[in-house]
């Protein structure tokens, strides 16, 4: 015979030995008969066995049958029960038996239980003693050790439960025991969850052509959260780290839902409108009670529900490095679902049409993440893409109008503001409507306090009369568009947001998908701005007699595939460096430039090119630069122009390989000095880009104490170069000593990091400090310049914000790489950011500086 528990568990039927009636009584301190726990039951109402009488039941060796309910009542516990004289002793354990021996948890006595509830399980009804469900977590037998009356020494022999246990009492009550696991920990790789645990985040982006490599879920317009539960307690924070436990009590159940498993989770908090659509301005009226337990009428008035769509944690183990399609099968089996929470469905290979779907109920959008994303907490990774429906981001409110008609009690408008990519707050325009009357209120009141004298806006200003205010809150706006001066059309006011740190609040802009490599990454505020228009007309096949800025050139085999993995072709090749020239031709201009030419494409033979060819048109310009190698100088391009720049290109001289040093023919040895100092970071695999950015930090500091600026740009390749702008005359004997010596320094520092002697058997797994790149003999990648990759990725100048992100990035993001078509649009958007190296002067510092 089988007995299946409420909870769906089907275990076989107690067997052993006959029972017989027990009448008597052993003298022990503890309860011996059954009027107790009769006396506290309706059996006309509680499903409950009645209990007919003790019966004995003796196994050989000692000890019984055990059972442990788990128990919903008014708080989520297990009951224990052993077989003892009879009857079932019995303790409720709130947090649940411990697996290991480094967590005792309390166990309280209670009466004892007839042995009719070693099967028993089901519902007690509202209004009896220990109302709730009732299931059967474990059953079997147990070998007894000891038992007196203030200790109980047992092995239990279980499906779940199973060693050596002992409970003994602890406290001044006779109900006041303990439990404790003798035995190694049933897994002895289980951990508990760490306290504290940022979430992911996802960029904004457009949907990614390979759709089947992602999942996609509906974009909740609510509060992040993250559940962190272990039997019997249950903590909610906010993606700030604030706890919000009390202020959803609805939300506790939960804990119970997750019964001994623990757990964290990732999800959202939300509120429905009237339309059953998540709603944030209904959900604002829940958030103003974060910090402190809810109103009752309120929790009523304003259910909220918990959406989760990842698990962080299950079970003592991190679940953080799987892939999100095992995460997600991991948490469709936990079967979350609740009157206040559940686990709404995931659509792999469908973003379109989820997307349409969203937009046709009117909400906010959809997340797209990619099926073998590893979970990075704390990171902002473009391997999850916001894709929303309109637009709506977060502000900072530094100021606000004063208001007139009805509003001349309260205001007329809030003045909104973004941080740039140097954490300087930039107005962005206003917002005026979308208020509730008690958003009006609210708001006037905090921002009463909240007055200072000085504009917190850098730049352009808002409206003359704007009364300015500290910093600190955050609004949610939906808005149309934005304009050319970088503010917002048709604003209005949806709520705000104690969630996010104000200095986290960046323009938002979606990133293309243009097919670039796996894990690619722009900037985090990039625009899909327009790319710069070519100023060539070039056919898709053959050549061309084309005239450039009044010269004559002839391009050949412009259908030639330079790149095959991707299939660009030389045509695109000079497509791009005509595009990119604006900004490409001043960090080129008067450097003697050496050309690497892949006549065959990237899968085939290279050369370098110091030598401007001799067929060359006489309009390209050259300077003579003495070498060690041979009696006569080498005579270097100058890309001084467009057309020479279009004729390199179509040398198929794909990468550019510029000298710090420009030309000065009346100078020794035909050159200046270097115009910047360089540190070329190569990493020595496994080391990757990641490792390369935590250098360049500890570099950038070294520079920064010396109150000398820094640069930095990907090298296109594997690594990162960072630039220390001069354009002082100074030498290279100042220069590489010092380069030399702050790469010792680094070295020194971070032996486990950094290497900086060039023996190349001392490279892998660190960091390498190429030091002597700072000579006149040397040439480094120039921005802006393809590499000669599989993929066509650019040398691309970076921020600091994004070289801060990529070292808390994992290598498996594949952080800091960029195509052309990604070079482009960021330039549209955002200009050069390496033209401070044009004219920025600064002194080279002595050595001294570095200690």
């Amino acid at each position: 015979m089988q007995t299946r528990s409420s909870g769906g568990r089907t275990r076989p039927a107690h067997a052993g030995p006959a029972e017989t009636e027990y009448n008597g009584n052993s003298g022990s301190a503890m309860a011996r008969d059954l009027d107790s726990y009769q006396g506290k039951r309706d059996f006309g109402e509680t499903p409950e066995p009645r209990g007919h009488g003790r019966r004995r039941w003796t196994p050989e060796g000692g000890g019984g049958r055990f059972v442990v309910h788990e128990h919903h009542a008014r708080r989520l516990h297990w009951d224990l029960r052993l077989e003892h004289d009879g009857a079932l002793a019995s303790w409720a354990i709130p947090n649940g038996i411990p697996q290991d021996p480094d967590h005792n948890r309390k166990a309280v006595h209670v009466e004892d239980h007839p042995l009719e509830y070693l099967d028993f399980a089901g519902t007690i009804p509202d209004g009896n003693y220990g109302a709730g469900e009732i299931s059967i977590w474990d059953a079997g037998t147990y070998e007894l050790e000891k038992w007196r009356d203030d200790e109980v020494m047992v092995v239990f022999r279980g499906e779940r439960l199973q060693g050596r246990y002992v409970l003994f009492q602890a406290g001044r009550e006779p109900k006041d025991w303990m439990i404790h696991r003798m035995d190694p920990p049933l897994d002895p790789d289980a951990r508990e969850p760490p306290e504290e645990i940022e979430p992911m985040l996802a960029r904004a982006g457009t949907m990614p052509r390979d759709e089947e490599q992602w999942a996609f879920e509906v974009k909740w317009d609510g509060v992040r959260a993250l559940a962190r539960s272990l039997p019997g307690r249950l903590r909610l924070t906010t993606r700030g780290g604030r706890e919000i436990t009390a202020a959803y009590p609805e939300l506790r159940p939960i804990n119970a839902a997750l019964s001994s498993h623990d757990a964290i989770l990732d999800g959202e908090i939300v509120a429905f409108d009237g339309d059953g659509r998540p709603s944030f301005p209904t959900l604002q009226q829940r958030i103003g009670s974060h910090g402190k337990k809810a109103d009752r009428r309120l929790v009523e008035r304003v259910p909220v529900t918990y959406m989760i769509f990842d698990l962080l944690w299950l079970d003592g183990h991190s679940l953080v490095d799987l892939p999100y399609a095992d995460r997600r099968r991991l948490l469709e089996r936990l079967e979350l679902d609740g009157p206040h929470w559940q686990t709404p469905p995931s659509h792999p290979g469908q973003g379109t049409a989820l997307l349409r779907a969203t937009a046709q109920q009117q909400l906010e959008g959809i997340v797209a993440k990619r099926l073998d994303a590893p979970y990075r907490p704390g990171a902002r990774s473009d391997r999850w893409r916001k894709i929303k429906n309109g637009q709506r981001q977060e502000f900072v409110v530094g100021g606000f109008t004063i208001g007139s008609g009805g509003r001349a009690d309260t205001f007329g408008a809030l003045q909104l503001g973004v941080h740039d990519e140097e954490g300087l707050l930039r107005f962005a325009g206003g917002v005026g409507t979308g208020f509730r009357e008690q958003d009006l209120r609210h708001l006037r009141a905090k921002l009463g306090g909240m007055e200072q004298a000085s504009s917190p806006f850098v730049g352009r200003q808002p409206p003359r009369g704007t009364r300015f205010v500290t910093p600190e809150l955050v609004a949610e706006v939906r808005f149309a568009d934005w304009t050319g001066d970088g503010s917002i059309r048709h604003a209005s006011y949806l709520g705000l947001r104690d969630d996010k740190d104000p200095r986290d609040v960046v323009r938002e802009s979606p990133r293309v998908d243009d097919g670039e490599p796996k894990g690619a990454t722009t900037m985090a505020n990039r625009k899909p701005a327009a790319l710069p228009p070519s100023p060539l007309e070039l056919p898709a096949e053959g050549g061309a007699q084309i005239q450039v800025e009044g010269r004559d050139l002839k391009l050949t085999n412009l259908q030639k595939v330079l790149y095959p993995e991707v299939g660009m072709t030389k045509g695109q090749v000079i497509d791009y460096y005509a595009r990119i020239a604006p900004v490409l031709l001043p960090h080129l201009h008067d450097h003697p430039v050496t050309l690497k030419r892949y006549p065959d494409g990237v899968d085939g033979k290279a050369f370098f090119s110091k030598d401007a060819v001799s067929h060359r048109p006489d309009w390209v310009a050259t300077t003579p630069v003495p070498t060690s190698r041979k009696p006569e100088p080498n005579d270097f391009v100058l890309v001084q122009d467009l057309p020479t720049l279009i004729w390199t290109s179509n040398l198929a001289a794909l990468e550019l390989h510029p000298s710090l040093s420009v030309a000065a023919p009346d100078e020794p040895g035909g050159v200046s000095g270097p115009r910047s100092l360089v540190f070329d970071l190569d990493p020595g695999a496994p080391a990757t880009i990641v490792e390369c950015c935590r250098v360049g930090l500890a570099i950038r500091e070294l520079f920064d104490q010396l109150g000398l600026r820094t640069f930095a740009k990907t090298s296109g390749s594997k690594g990162m170069q960072l630039y220390v702008p001069l354009n002082s005359g100074a030498s290279y004997e100042q220069t590489k000593p010092l380069a030399h010596a702050i790469a010792r320094l680094l070295e020194q520092r971070r032996p486990d990091e950094v290497v900086s002697n060039m023996k190349r058997d001392l490279r892998p797994g660190k960091v390498f400090i190429d030091w002597s790149q700072n000579s006149e003999t040397k040439t480094t990648i120039s921005v802006y310049a393809l590499r000669a990759r599989d993929r066509p990725t650019v040398s691309t100048p970076v921020t600091w914000d994004e070289v801060s992100d990529a070292a808390d990035a994992s290598a498996d993001d594949e952080p800091l790489v960029f195509t052309y078509e990604d070079a482009l649009a960021r330039v549209a958007e955002h200009g050069d950011l390496f033209a401070p190296l044009l004219e920025l002067e600064q002194d080279v510092p002595t050595l001294g500086g570095t200690d």
